[in-house]
């Protein structure tokens, strides 16, 4: 083989590894689009630090204090931009799912511990439900500084008590999938909606 000839197909295997390098980072969020979302992102450790401190407040404002079967993340990533670049952009929610069964009858009390810890961090206001409303669901919406949204989601169970979530969710984030972010300590992982044992409680259950 020339010596031209050895030019040539060096050319063409670097042009090749270069356009495969080029769509590798291109679909991996690092094209002129998704770079330009990178610009005054919310990076994923500020965000979760953020629901993390809303949720321990939260939930250190209970008492008696409740038992929790655990909590996972819901990440939602926005559309593809116009090119085909995936968005670095997302919003993160964690989920925090109650164990400790609420009566009818308690739920008053539980909103309001709920509304005082969301005005200490900083909610000007807290929509809530009437719950003497006969409902199957009730909620609960605040805000954090103006930075975090939280909710309080009530469902109603076959024997008239409610199983309880918390959640708390940022906007504007720097993409990471959910798998990667880890629930609020010391609470394990428990994907939302898997089966557990609802438990009894002398005070928040009757």
């Amino acid at each position: 083989m020339s010596a031209r000839w050895k030019v040539a197909g060096s050319i063409v295997v670097a042009s090749v590894v270069l356009v495969a390098v080029g769509t590798a980072l291109f679909f991996n969020g690092y094209g002129p689009l998704a770079l330009a979302d990178r610009r005054g992102r919310v990076n994923a450790g500020e965000a979760k630090g953020r629901i993390d401190n809303a949720l321990r407040t939260t939930m250190g404002a209970i008492s008696p204090s409740l038992t929790y079967a655990g909590a996972d993340f819901e990440v939602e990533r926005e559309r593809d931009r116009w090119d085909g670049e995936p968005s670095m952009v997302s919003d993160v929610t964690e989920i925090v799912t109650v164990r400790t069964t609420i009566s009818k009858a308690k739920l008053p009390a539980l909103m309001d511990q709920v509304t005082q810890a969301w005005t200490a961090l900083g909610s000007r206001s807290v929509d809530r439900s009437d719950p003497t409303d006969d409902t199957g669901e009730l909620r609960g919406v605040g805000q954090a500084g103006g930075e975090t949204y939280l909710t309080f989601y009530a469902r109603a169970q076959q024997d008239s008590t409610y199983l309880v979530t918390f959640r708390a969710e940022a906007g504007g984030v720097l993409y990471r999938p959910a798998h990667e972010y880890q629930p609020v300590p010391p609470l394990a992982r428990a994907p939302f909606g898997a089966k557990f044992d609802p438990l009894d409680d002398p005070y928040w259950s009757h």
